[in-house]
């Protein structure tokens, strides 16, 4: 039984962990950071071009389309407790790896999204230790922590271009390769959002979609299939023939 209860443990954390990803978000148009979704209350001027990670999503007035964004150029400094796993020796082998630090004891109903990650360093134990009815071979440590968090705004959907399941980094570097390439504009704006078309070369279709899954020769040689998740390219002459 406790097997089970550890298994569902490990799996409600990772899927929590895959639910986390919601992608990024590259402003390429001046507009404001807005601290309410529904555009109300201080704003600030956004910079661009530049992407940041989006940590929620959501419809205004079911109209346009209002993005959260992770901006790290605006921090704060937070006071704050709550409960961890780990033990003072485990801490001190993670050196500098954030900790998940949960608001209260988790059980099978929580929210397993809802936590701060907080430097090692930045924590301290206060001595007090709970169990969890869900998980009784979990002892959880009761902890204070002060760190620095970024900042949240909101930005409507007109003033750049989402991507799904890409971290900010990766549009950054895309945005600037393109460029850097000297593209045009709507090949560009395609590469970002993940679509390849007819023509584009490897270079374009790989900066759109990465690396293929599989690659194989097909009609006697003369075309190359790269196989992904939900699709297949297919080249000729070093070209995109059709995509499938």
């Amino acid at each position: 039984m406790r097997l089970l209860l550890l298994t569902l443990f490990v799996m409600l954390f990772s899927i929590a962990e895959a639910q986390a990803g919601n992608g990024s978000f590259l402003i390429l148009k001046r507009g404001y950071f807005y601290i309410n979704a529904n555009q109300t209350g201080k704003r600030h001027l956004t910079r661009t071009p530049k992407a940041y990670e989006v940590v929620d999503v959501t419809v205004l007035n079911q109209k346009s389309i209002m993005y959260k964004l992770i901006v790290p150029e605006n921090e704060n400094y937070i006071n704050g407790s709550g409960f961890i796993v780990e033990t003072d020796s485990e801490l001190q082998k993670m050196e500098m790896k954030p900790v998940k630090v949960y608001p209260k004891v988790l059980s099978i109903k929580s929210n397993f999204l809802d936590y701060q990650l907080v430097s090692p360093d930045q924590l301290s134990f206060t001595g007090r230790q709970e169990q969890s009815s869900d998980f009784p071979h979990i002892t959880w440590k009761a902890v204070n922590f002060k760190t620095q968090v970024p900042n949240t705004y909101w930005v409507p959907d007109w003033s750049g271009i989402y991507r799904p399941n890409k971290n900010a980094d990766w549009l950054n570097q895309t945005y600037q390769k393109a460029t850097r390439l000297k593209m045009g504009k709507d090949i560009r704006q395609r590469i970002l959002l993940g679509l390849v078309e007819t023509g584009f070369t490897r270079e374009q279709v790989e900066m759109a979609l990465g690396a293929p899954l599989k690659t194989k020769q097909i009609e006697n040689g003369s075309q190359e299939e790269w196989q992904y998740s939900s699709h297949k390219v297919i080249f000729k002459s070093d070209r995109v023939l059709r995509v499938i």
